[in-house]
């Protein structure tokens, strides 16, 4: 349980589809949980109404003919229906891990000059890494995934949107002040892990 004077922690993972983000999240709440940490885990787009919206649409055809303003509010709302269920969980005591946050929304949908004010809506995690790997990794990660799940590939996990959407990924240090750490994700498991596991500690001893 975090102590009552202790700063409320929100860490996000974050970046193009297949970095290896969602295995690293898991591994963290076990990390964190063995330690007698309470965990709340959520991820974007989430189980609401807005969210479960999202994740059909992004596997529709008629994806490709949905404008930017109809994405963004599904995606803004959706965010904030979030944040009210992360709230919620710092009134418990928990550490909270999220799975995708707003960055995702800037560097899919807007604009560099548009991050700032879009993101100043929303509530800025405590830490946030960004995952990033080379194209053709993630795209194979992708490729076994759905192998497995049977899933249809969602609009946006193509080769020129993730090449594009990965520059920008790594421009938003230069343009937020939030504290991010992009984090090399074309390395074990194993590895990564350990890194993540430093950053946090050196946040939970502040």
């Amino acid at each position: 349980m975090l102590n009552k004077m202790q700063k409320k922690i929100f860490i996000v993972f974050d970046g193009i589809d297949g970095n290896g983000k969602s295995t690293q999240a898991e591994l963290l709440k076990n990390y964190l949980e063995k330690r007698s940490f309470n965990i709340f885990m959520i991820s974007t787009p989430s189980k609401s109404e807005y969210g479960e919206k999202i994740d059909n649409l992004l596997r529709r055809k008629e994806a490709t003919r949905i404008s930017k303003e109809k994405w963004l509010e599904l995606f803004k709302q959706d965010t904030k229906e979030v944040v009210k269920k992360i709230k919620m969980a710092f009134e418990e005591d928990n550490i909270v891990i999220c799975d995708r946050f707003y960055y995702s929304t800037l560097a899919y949908q807007l604009d560099e000059e548009e991050w700032q004010n879009y993101a100043l809506q929303f509530l800025m995690p405590t830490i946030t890494f960004i995952f990033d790997v080379p194209i053709d990794i993630a795209l194979e990660r992708i490729k076994k995934k759905y192998k497995i799940t049977k899933e249809k590939r969602a609009f946006f996990e193509k080769l020129r949107i993730l090449r594009k959407v990965r520059k920008k990924f790594l421009l938003l240090p230069n343009y937020l002040k939030d504290n991010i750490k992009i984090i090399d994700g074309n390395r074990t498991i194993h590895t990564i892990a350990k890194d993540i596991r430093k950053e946090i500690n050196i946040l939970l001893k502040k």
